[in-house]
């Protein structure tokens, strides 16, 4: 290697190799490709600003697999023909949602992958129409002057908590981060070690409190913290913060400071408290079927907390969005902030959420939430819907494949309850390992796709995420994947 040679190679450039220019010669030109016609709908009009990148980013990247490309040169025709094939599908793909209907089969109630919460269709009727038009958003229409966004929302969520007054913004990670902001004011934040989580792919919470321009004081160890180890930690302009640990728990010898306790040597202080509820109870754990341990909003509220944050979906059954609830002055406080409106939601939110908070406060049992139902169905509705979905399966069951309803459980989802079970019934699919692979990778690529369970036991479908309406779509796809085992032809396009 020459020395020229070797300085560029010591600086990671490509060297090109002896066969690459006849190679990327055969490249054919970007006019040629733009000319045909199997591109010629996208290209119509002002449809060529980005149809034309495409075009160009497909060469790009054709261009970069022919410098690892070995074996004979491929002629131009071939190339052509597969840049052509890439841009439409490319251009293809655009066009369609940037996202896929799910039935969710996994038994998960709150799939953070799947979007957490389903909406009920009242809330999604209230967030479409809400779109489509003018809205009083930010107008008092009695005084013909502006006010703020939210206000009736706001006013629901209050009452529903048991606060005098609530905030909405986009998430919790953003409600948390305001609250902290403003009754910081920059100074020391006393957490416990054990709560300083980390929620997801981003909400890591020393992060978040960093960003508030606070310092963060850790206080207690990680399974274990009392009220004294705050007591001991405060310091003048200090804020003391609570955060449920959401997506994990801790067991064995530990011990944490209750809410209460907080509360009452915080007034005894005079520091402000914050308290990250996580997923948002609105109703008693035990009428959901779920174990207590996990107060709901209201008690939180009532502990003295100065404000309380959480999820307006999770476990309160809605959509994305973060509530602040407490003090009227404080809620006032920071609907006044310079950067309340980065945190702002819009009107479609506002709208999905002022109808699941209705549907609370219309209810005389347990409000009519599909995440609710969810997870309070009853175990002979499972188990009569694993009967059924098995009815309309096991014609269409492949040889050396078995199928029966099972008993299961099925899983909460992110948030709080994280790690508990509830029982249901499964129907579970046996058969060659293989098969059941495919199968369960073929679900996927249904139109809608189909997510289901897969482990050492087959795959299961777990009907507690499955509406009624849903049954006989599972059923077919798993016909039309066993109908196309062995091509693509039922591969969703």
């Amino acid at each position: 290697m020459s020395s020229a040679a070797a300085f560029i190679a010591r600086q990671g450039c490509v060297i090109p190799m002896p066969d690459l220019q006849p190679r990327l010669r055969e490249i054919p030109q970007i006019s040629a490709v733009l000319a045909d016609a199997r591109l010629a709908g996208f290209l119509a009009g002002r449809r060529r600003m980005w149809a034309g990148q495409v075009v160009q980013q497909q060469c790009d990247a054709l261009r970069e697999r022919l410098r690892d490309e070995a074996g004979p040169v491929r002629g131009r025709a071939e190339l052509h023909e597969e840049l052509v094939t890439a841009a439409v599908a490319t251009c293809q793909g655009l066009l369609r949602p940037a996202w896929t209907k799910v039935i969710n089969g996994t038994g998960v109630v709150v799939h953070t992958n799947l979007g957490r919460a389903p909406l009920p269709a009242a809330a999604a009727n209230a967030a479409r129409d809400v779109s489509m038009h003018y809205t009083d958003l930010e107008m008092d229409l009695q005084s013909g002057r502006r006010d703020h966004r939210g206000r009736a929302v706001e006013r629901k969520a209050a009452l529903l908590a048991g606060a005098e007054d609530a905030l909405v913004v986009n998430n919790n990670a953003a409600a948390l981060w305001l609250a902290v902001r403003h009754l910081g004011r920059g100074g020391p934040v006393l957490l416990s070690r054990g709560e300083v989580v980390a929620i997801g792919g981003s909400f890591r919470l020393h992060e978040i409190i960093a960003e508030t321009g606070c310092r963060l004081v850790e206080v207690g160890t990680t399974n274990r913290t009392t009220v004294d180890d705050y007591r001991r930690a405060l310091e003048p302009g200090a804020l003391v913060l609570k955060v449920h640990r959401s997506n994990f728990a801790m067991a064995g010898f530990t011990a944490e400071a209750s809410l209460a306790d907080l509360a009452a040597m915080c007034a005894a202080e005079a520091c402000p408290l914050v308290y990250d509820a996580g997923s948002g109870l609105l109703v008693e754990p035990a009428e959901l079927g779920l174990p207590p341990g996990e107060s709901v909003l209201a008690a939180d509220v009532a502990t003295g907390c100065d404000l309380v944050t959480c999820s307006g979906d999770k476990l309160l059954g809605g959509c994305q969005a973060g509530l602040v609830l407490g003090r009227a002055e404080l809620i006032e406080a920071l609907r006044g902030h310079p950067l309340r409106r980065a945190v702002r939601v819009d009107k479609s939110t506002l709208a999905a959420l002022d109808a699941v908070l209705t549907a609370y406060l219309t209810a005389t049992s347990l409000p009519d939430l599909p995440a609710i139902a969810a997870l309070a169905a009853p175990a002979e509705r499972l188990r009569e819907q694993a009967g059924r979905l098995r009815g309309l399966v096991e014609p269409n069951l492949p040889g050396g494949w078995s199928v029966a309803v099972e008993q299961g459980v099925s899983s909460v989802g992110g948030g709080a309850y994280s790690t508990t079970e509830l029982p249901t019934w499964l129907l579970r699919l046996r058969g060659p390992r293989e098969e059941l692979e495919t199968c369960h990778a073929r679900l996927r690529e249904q139109d809608p796709a189909v997510l289901v369970r897969l482990n050492q036991d087959g795959l299961a479908v777990d009907p507690r995420t499955i509406t009624d309406d849903e049954i006989a779509t599972v059923a077919a796809a798993f016909a039309g994947v066993w109908a196309t085992s062995g091509n693509r032809d039922g591969k969703r396009g």
